[in-house]
Order: C-alpha cells, then sequence, then structure tokens
C-alpha cells in the first residue's frame, strides 16, 4: 500500500513515517506539510492511502473540510484518513460526512493507525476510542439538518476572512439578500448566535486560517446552484 502524509509538524510525521514502515505491505512514498502541497503532491504521485492533518497551513485550499471534499471528488478511489485534535463536535460529523474513512484524534496511541488500515473497505469509517463514544450514534436525521449547506459554507468563510456580505454578493452573483439569508441560516444551524461564536468556529474548521480576498478558489462544489435559499 502507497502512503502519503501530509503534516505540519515534522516530529509528528516521522514518528508515523517509523510506525509505518514496521507495518506489513505498507510504504510512505511521500510527505507534505502543507494542503496546497497535498494537491500537488497527489497530481503527481500515485498513491493507496493518504493520512492528512484536517488543519495545516493553506493559501489556496480554503480550509478542511474543502480540501477533504476535493480528494474525494478528484481521487476517489484513495483512501483518506484524517488526524485531528479538534474536538468540535459538528466538525467531526463533517469531516466523517465528506467521506474520509477513518478519524483519528492526534492522542490516540499510535496502533489505533494499525488498526484503521486494517479497517479500509470495511464500508464504515474507522473512528479512534477518543471519538468513538461522540460518534458512536452516528449521524442522525437532526444532526443532518444542522449542517450547512456548501454555498452557506462558502458564504460564512468568505465574511470570516473580512469580506462584507456586499462583497461576498458581488463575488458569488448574489443578491446582499441572498447572502444574508445564507449567512443567518448557516449560523442557525450550526447553534451560532453572534459573530464570535461564528469566528471561534470557523477557526475550529480551518485551524486559524481562512483564506484571503482575491485567492483562486480550487473548490467550488459540483452543485453550488442546488443549495437552499439560492436568489438570482
Amino acid at each position: 500500500m502507497k502512503i502519503v502524509l501530509a503534516d505540519d509538524h515534522p516530529v509528528f510525521t516521522a514518528g508515523v513515517r517509523n510506525y509505518l514502515n514496521h507495518v506489513p505491505d505498507c510504504r510512505v512514498v511521500a510527505s507534505v506539510t502543507s494542503s496546497d502541497a497535498l494537491v500537488r503532491c497527489l497530481e503527481s504521485t500515485p498513491c493507496d492511502l493518504v493520512i492528512t492533518e484536517f488543519s495545516m497551513p493553506m493559501v489556496r485550499v480554503s480550509d478542511g473540510l474543502h480540501l477533504l471534499s476535493y480528494i474525494r471528488r478528484h481521487h476517489p478511489q484513495t483512501w483518506l484518513v484524517v488526524l485531528t485534535m479538534n474536538a468540535f463536535p459538528l466538525v467531526l460529523y463533517q469531516i466523517v460526512n465528506s467521506g474520509a474513512n477513518g478519524l483519528l484524534h492526534k492522542s490516540d496511541e499510535i496502533p489505533e493507525l494499525g488498526k484503521t488500515i486494517r479497517h479500509l473497505g470495511n464500508g464504515s469509517p474507522y473512528v479512534g476510542p477518543s471519538f468513538r463514544a461522540l460518534l458512536q450514534n452516528g449521524i442522525n436525521g437532526q444532526a443532518k439538518s444542522r449542517i450547512p449547506s456548501p454555498r452557506e459554507t462558502e458564504v460564512l468563510r468568505l465574511y470570516v476572512a473580512g469580506n462584507s456580505l456586499r462583497d461576498i454578493a458581488q463575488r458569488l452573483s448574489k443578491s446582499v439578500k441572498t447572502v444574508s439569508l445564507q449567512k443567518a441560516s448557516a449560523m442557525k444551524k450550526l447553534g451560532l448566535d453572534s459573530d464570535i461564536a461564528l469566528g471561534r468556529y470557523c477557526a475550529a474548521v480551518s485551524g486559524d486560517i481562512v483564506q484571503p480576498p482575491g485567492c483562486g478558489d480550487w473548490f467550488q462544489t459540483d452543485n453550488e446552484n442546488s443549495d437552499e435559499g439560492e436568489e438570482s
């Protein structure tokens, strides 16, 4: 199994690589330290499995969720295991819902990574013990209803990056009213009652790094025009 590692902490990466060197039929073929480098690496380095930190330095990749969505859409045959220290429940639900095949807390024992690899192909994500109790009931209907649509997520990301609602409306070719409604809808789904709470949530998703205005959008979703609340 060819593996690509992605983490911006070299000591952590060295430990994971050392462990995988002793796992039968596993071989690390590349390691990178940013989301953008991971995207470039996958274009030129065939692999069977990506093991990635959820929150890494980003420039053109908007946040961790968009990175996972991009990998799943452009490399659908590649297994995807996510490592994170994020304990925000809804973010963890979104990671699993994005198509990740494994989810581990970075404080889990290293053999959990071997268990995750052996679980690949079983049809359900492997969740490490640190998150298992939190996610053991899966994503029920109520939880799914609280997940913002891709367009709503985009609006929140742009707003937290410093764009006004008018700026966002111009960028997305929507009315200010539509953008305002999408922002309000997303915040309601997430249980956020202020811009301060919104900032904390987006920091949890992006690792305290947001895409500045003007950066290219690699990760536009395929069904942007089908999101709820759209107006011309």
